[in-house]
């Protein structure tokens, strides 16, 4: 019998703990599910914003770098050695210098010997002029005493009689002289002068160097006039408009510049569906291939709401707050979006939008109004 109590005794025990077991576990579950039931009616707290209507210049964000408005490649139209020591990146002009000096002295001596023969053809017939024409011999005495070896030929004197026309021409005086003029032409091709002031923003060949017709001898730039190359979308262009103002901002610099609308490209590149903008700035601060950001002003917004586009849901919708409790979502009539805002219309004046980001916000959530951003 001892035996018998003592499985009676093991029955009991191992009730009396699933028992306990069980009213734990039962114990454990309502107080989670109370828990549960408090925090689902807990309220989320967010921030709103009142709809104020007015009307809003539009900002219009452009990026691209700048180039130099005033910008020449310069190229040799004649062949020579290169004389010009300061033919050198980074070297700065001004307006009329001597950029490249290319060597003459081959074609200088043949405009001598040109020369040469024009006084001697012009010598030849002063004694006939003397005879059948006197009265222009003094002209052509004073041509023949003007020509000077070191400076170009002077001008031709003027002849009205066909006779005297035809009797010049018969001694080579014309061909002469228009050959010497080609090579005057000729001659100055090896002076490159700075057609304004600026810098030689690269070289391409050196000094003492052999130069080729046609040959490419680096890039002038005016300093302190730029244009940046914009892309605009044709949605965006119907905005803005040639003069308008833009302001351009450089993160590196930390500085701001003013500039215009200069032109806009009629052409609409099919790939991006899109058109350029050419934005002119001057500034002497700025570098050529230096990345901006630009801002143009474009045309009056008439009553609309300027908010950010992060709050913009799928379908152009938004939330909306009733009874300073409900979220509610509706869909707006958006009238451009911005890299950063957006410009809403026909939103009821003192309306409640949710003015914050909220991923787990749904249609009918009741929320606790912290503060409104008016």
């Amino acid at each position: 019998m001892p035996r018998q109590v003592q499985i009676r005794r093991s029955i009991v025990i191992a009730v009396l703990l699933i028992g306990i077991t069980v009213l734990i576990f039962y114990k454990i579950s309502q107080k989670d599910e109370k828990v549960e039931n408090k925090s689902s009616f807990r309220k989320l707290n967010v921030y709103t914003a009142t709809v104020h209507n007015t009307d809003k210049k539009l900002l219009i964000d452009l990026s691209g770098k700048l180039v130099a408005k005033n910008r020449i490649d310069i190229f040799s139209e004649v062949s020579g050695v290169l004389r010009s020591s300061s033919f050198r990146e980074g070297q700065r002009f001004s307006k009329g210098q001597v950029l490249a000096q290319i060597d003459d002295s081959e074609l200088r001596a043949n405009v001598k010997s040109q020369k040469s023969l024009l006084l001697n053809s012009v010598a030849q017939i002063l004694p006939d002029l003397a005879i059948d024409f006197p009265n222009e011999v003094e002209k052509w005495k004073a041509f023949h005493a003007a020509i000077d070896f070191d400076k170009n030929v002077p001008l031709l004197p003027e002849i009205k009689d066909d006779k005297l026309k035809m009797f010049i021409s018969s001694r080579n005086v014309y061909s002469t002289y228009f050959g010497i003029k080609s090579l005057e032409l000729r001659l100055g091709k090896h002076t490159i002068t700075a057609p304004f002031s600026g810098v030689l923003s690269t070289s391409d060949i050196d000094p003492g160097t052999l130069v080729r017709t046609g040959q490419r001898l680096g890039s002038f730039i005016q300093p302190n006039q730029f244009e940046l190359e914009a892309s605009i979308s044709l949605d965006d262009l119907r905005y803005i408009q040639v003069g308008g103002s833009v302001v351009l901002k450089s993160t590196e610099l930390g500085k701001q510049w003013t500039g215009n609308v200069l032109r806009i490209n009629e052409q609409l590149d099919p790939a991006t569906q899109s058109v350029k903008v050419f934005i002119g700035v001057s500034d002497s601060e700025l570098k050529e291939g230096q990345y901006v950001t630009a801002v143009i002003q474009g045309s009056v917004l008439s009553k609309v709401v300027e908010i950010p586009r992060s709050l913009l849901l799928e379908n152009n919708e938004l939330y909306f707050v009733e009874n300073d409790s409900i979220l509610t979502r509706k869909k707006v009539t958006v009238v451009y979006k911005g890299t950063e805002w957006m410009y809403v219309k026909d939103l009821e004046e003192g309306t409640t939008y949710l003015n914050q980001a909220v991923s787990s916000a749904h249609d009918g959530m009741i929320v606790s109004v912290l503060n409104k951003k008016d």
